[in-house]
């Protein structure tokens, strides 16, 4: 029945018993409040036609979902997999870049060949007193996210970065500079994101251990306000590093000091928490995405090598946990520090920064079976080469 024939008959009601009236009245006065709101909400829909603004959206939910699909046909190609409506142009297998990059958003993108164990060195100064670059390697056809301290991110393409000669000494003014930080920034982290399609979570850590998770179906308010947040509680705090993961997934980090703890990712907060109680002195050094078939690797600064199976880790049931201890307190006494950790296959290769600047390249499993890195320099940063076949969602 229509409003207009349910009010002839509550007026009818309402004459036969008076005492209903009141009654009567407050359904009246709540359908018009539903009326009224409708009315406003279909106004406010009209005029977001008329003016563009909803147009404007689904332009830009339509050009998101292209970028998605667009990614992900560079993850199913840097995998060399064969689907459906994706040619062979786009699934042929690619080239591997390995990215070095500083705070000062600065970037050196090197073509990785399998021959040769030295790439290079970088011919400026090391210094002690900042935080050393990283590595990265990652399919040339891939897109990156990179991440700076104040929690903002922006998006760039591998193969648009300009690349160094291997073999050869770089400067950092001769390196590619994509995004120049902003006022107070530093950039702490780059991350591949070709796989973001096919994930559930961004997944963030901070120096103090503080992790937080974010459901990867909020990309596109990411991508587009470029900013993600800091993922910490403190200020003095800064965020470390930003991957992606599915449902189900371990998560883990390590600590200058040689903690490690162990997280299952779908009992993590959306909102950030503090999950390890860590010394002044105390902070993390590298996270990673551990798999069944993979083993756990940690660096100390003098190139010592510790071994450790995947199913050791133990995830914490809990916030503040103290971590499982890879050394002994006498070791940390003697000066013994971490400064990298990897999840790897024994046939992939891992990329190592010292401290005189030189890159070296070392099969995973040559070092892991010797116990050191062997090169008798102070060991600033390691990357993991995936071998041939390898996960590109995992690099």
């Amino acid at each position: 029945m229509s409003f207009p024939n349910k009010i002839d008959e509550w007026i009818k009601e309402a004459e036969a018993r008076p005492e209903s009236a009141i009654t009567l009245l407050r359904l009246i006065a709540g359908r018009l409040r539903e009326l009224t709101e409708r009315n406003e909400e279909l106004l406010a829909e009209n005029i977001a036609l008329q003016n563009g603004t909803r147009v404007e959206e689904y332009q830009q939910r339509i050009a998101h979902l292209e970028y998605q699909l667009d990614l992900l046909k560079r993850h199913v190609g840097a995998g060399g997999v064969e689907v459906v409506e994706i040619s062979a142009e786009q699934t042929k297998p690619t080239t591997t870049s390995l990215l070095v990059y500083n705070g000062q958003g600065r970037i050196f993108r090197l073509e990785l060949i399998e021959e040769g164990q030295t790439l290079g060195r970088i011919a400026d100064k090391m210094s002690n007193d900042q935080e050393p670059p990283r590595l990265l390697a990652v399919p040339s056809n891939d897109e990156v996210l990179l991440l700076y301290s104040s929690g903002r991110v922006s998006t760039h393409s591998v193969g648009e970065l300009h690349g160094m000669e291997t073999g050869a000494d770089w400067h950092w003014e001769a390196a590619a500079l994509p995004d120049e930080p902003r006022a107070g920034e530093t950039l702490v982290c780059i991350t591949p994101i070709s796989h973001l399609p096919v994930s559930s979570y961004f997944l963030q850590v901070s120096r103090r251990g503080c992790v937080k998770k974010t459901m990867t179906s909020m990309a596109q308010n990411i991508l587009s306000n470029h900013y993600i947040g800091k993922g910490a509680l403190k200020k003095a705090d800064q965020p470390l590093d930003l991957t992606l993961c599915g449902e189900g997934e371990r998560f883990a980090f390590v600590t200058y000091e040689g903690k490690l703890l162990g997280l299952d990712v779908d009992d993590l907060s959306y909102t950030i928490e503090e999950r390890i109680k860590l010394s002044a002195s105390d902070y993390v050094i590298a996270s990673l995405l551990p798999r069944p078939e993979e083993a756990l690797i940690f660096v100390t600064q003098m190139g010592k090598i510790l071994h450790r199976e995947s199913e050791m880790l133990e995830p914490a049931k809990s916030s503040n946990a103290k971590g499982q201890a890879l050394i002994s307190v006498n070791r940390l006494g003697q000066g013994i520090r971490f400064m990298g950790a990897a999840s790897v296959r024994e046939n992939d290769r891992l990329a190592v920064l010292d401290d005189t600047g030189r890159i070296n390249v070392y099969e995973a499993g040559a070092i892991t079976g010797s116990g050191s890195i062997g090169t008798g320099e102070l060991a600033l940063s390691i990357g993991v080469i995936l071998a041939p076949g390898g996960d590109p969602s995992n690099p």
